[in-house]
């Protein structure tokens, strides 16, 4: 029984041998793969160190970003509160308009200022045919006073024009204060009447 096991024992290790020696001789033949394998590792290790290192290099500017923050929730808060809008209506003339408007002012000026030379002119007129009406209707004494006249005219004219015309601003001012005074005076005569009437009713 035991050279039967021994003999089993020999042929399973012979066996073995064989496919040993077989499975050699297979990775003999195979290709050699370790150079590749070594460049493979080196990589892997240097993509290894490179994400190591990948977060010392990846900078975060925190104050900035901060500040960012801070004027985003601001922007918020503004564009969340509606604007007041106000509508101001503004009318603008134009250059041609606003020329018109001054022209049609100058021409309005320059006819009063026609019509006053007119209304000078026709009053001269009139003064002069009243002095040459005196001048030759006139008796001895006014031909005396016209001359007397004519020669205070002549030694000074512009005094002359001026005593004539503040005389008859002085007299034109008395006419009107003559004018005021009998409108007072019928006015206080009103007055009296109106309480006359007054009076009269209460003791009725």
């Amino acid at each position: 029984m035991s050279e039967i096991l021994l003999e089993s024992l020999v042929g399973a290790v012979d066996a073995l041998e064989k496919k040993t020696k077989e499975i050699q001789e297979q990775v003999k033949g195979l290709p050699n793969h370790s150079e590749s394998l070594k460049g493979i590792d080196s990589r892997l290790s240097a993509a290894e160190n490179d994400i190591k290192e990948l977060p010392g290099k990846i900078f975060m500017p925190l104050p900035e970003i901060l500040a960012l923050t801070h004027e985003i929730h601001s922007h918020s808060r503004l564009l969340s509160t509606p604007i007041k809008q106000e509508v101001r209506h503004e009318h603008h003339l134009s250059k041609p308009i606003v020329v018109c408007i001054i022209l049609s002012l100058v021409v309005i000026g320059l006819l009063f200022l026609e019509y006053y030379t007119w209304f000078q002119a026709d009053q001269h007129k009139e003064n002069d045919i009243k002095y040459r009406f005196l001048k030759v209707f006139q008796d001895s004494q006014g031909q005396k006073a016209l001359h007397d006249l004519d020669s205070q005219y002549s030694v000074n004219p512009n005094d002359f024009r001026n005593q004539v015309i503040q005389q008859e601003k002085i007299k034109r001012e008395r006419f009107e204060d003559f004018e005021q005074m009998q409108e007072k005076q019928q006015q206080i005569k009103d007055l009296r009447e109106k309480w006359n009437r007054q009076s009269g009713k209460k003791f009725n």
